[in-house]
């Protein structure tokens, strides 16, 4: 198990990358170790360790054998699959739900001689915007909550108007894909123990009162490493420890970042007001990603609702503005090679478009 960890550490190009600005930037400034919120990460890895018993449970097999079950046309599919992506990364993460619904819909269209590369821009899209609507759905909302310690009323009053949006663009995105019938295709029966999908969601639950300050987080975390090991200790290794020390080192970039002259003078300029500040963590999150750019403006700003806002629409335009984003690029790559160039400049085209239209109907509503 420990070999297995070692391997996928050592192979993660993100983390390579991130480890490399690291070291660049340590050249110029010390890093401090008081810059590592210790609590985000042991909530993101109660997070994994939970999503792992999701994927060995077979509740998510179950809900693709549903999918196809159930529709009847490749329209349905699209919205189907999407939908899906949309629900299921508000609780175990955009990256999660792109890691494993993007290969299962690849299987799907396959088998069914469906078309790839629309369906899973469109999976991506919902990921991003259905996980920004709770605050486990992805790691800046993580991040902020804690940072902010955001109550859950003022998230869920923040992140509503999210949700709408998100809603309306992707019903809008589902009307333009194909709408041909399709032929009914059998499926092997999967069943799924009710005994697990209690535990999970216990867990679940226990995560959510932990980030927001109603249980400790290391007792939380005590009891989700004791019930995956009594459940499924091979688990404990399915978690993406190479992600974990990447927001490590993105925390100490940052808290570096915070600590050079022109860097301080240059945010502090576009930070004055709400919507400069959201502006900027819109076009940050388009070159550094939205996760750094939510760490990066937190040491700036008092301004959760603008940081909040920014970073969540500004997952959307460039592959690089979510991680979510790489990941599902990374899946077309490895699983239809021939479809990689395509999805690149369709998801560009249309996460540009939405962009646009998302960040301005936001400043037109508030």
């Amino acid at each position: 198990m420990i070999q297995t960890i070692y391997k996928n550490i050592i192979s993660d190009k993100v983390l390579r990358i991130v480890l490399a600005v690291f070291l660049i930037l340590l050249i110029f400034k010390p890093m401090a170790i008081k810059d590592i919120d210790i609590d985000t990460i042991m909530i993101l890895f109660n997070l994994m360790l939970i999503i792992s018993l999701v994927k060995r449970s077979n509740i998510l097999a179950y809900i693709s054998n549903s999918i196809i079950n159930h529709v009847k046309t490749t329209r349905q599919i699209t919205a189907y699959i999407t939908i899906t992506s949309f629900v299921l990364s508000m609780f175990v993460t955009n990256d999660v739900a792109i890691i494993t619904l993007v290969p299962l819909y690849i299987i799907i269209a396959k088998q069914l001689s469906l078309s790839i590369v629309y369906p899973t821009v469109l999976i991506t899209i919902a990921a991003n915007l259905g996980s920004a609507f709770t605050p486990i759905g992805n790691p800046q909302n993580v991040f902020l909550v804690e940072f902010y310690q955001i109550s859950v009323k003022t998230f869920f009053a923040n992140s509503l108007l999210l949700l709408v949006m998100g809603i309306v663009s992707l019903l809008v995105l589902i009307l333009f894909g194909d709408n041909k019938q399709l032929q009914q295709t059998p499926t092997e029966m999967i069943n799924v123990k009710p005994i697990h999908v209690l535990m999970i969601a216990g867990l679940f639950v226990l995560v959510l009162l932990s980030q927001f300050s109603l249980f400790s987080i290391w007792s939380d975390t005590l009891i989700t490493v004791l019930v995956v090991e009594l459940f499924s200790p091979k688990s404990i290794a399915d978690v993406d420890y190479s992600l974990l020390l990447s927001f490590v080192f993105f925390f100490l970039i940052v808290g570096m970042l915070s600590r050079i002259d022109m860097v301080v003078s240059l945010i502090h300029q576009f930070t004055q007001t709400g919507i400069d500040t959201y502006l900027t963590a819109i076009i940050s999150s388009q070159f550094i990603s939205n996760v750094p750019s939510a760490v990066l403006l937190s040491k700036f700003s008092a301004d959760f609702t603008s940081i909040y806002y920014g970073v969540s629409i500004g997952g959307l335009g460039t592959l690089v503005a979510s991680l979510a984003n790489l990941l599902a690029y990374k899946q077309i790559s490895l699983n239809a090679p021939h479809s990689s160039g395509k999805f690149l400049k369709q998801f560009t085209f249309i996460n540009l478009i939405l962009l646009l239209v998302l960040s301005l109907l936001k400043i037109i509503l508030i």
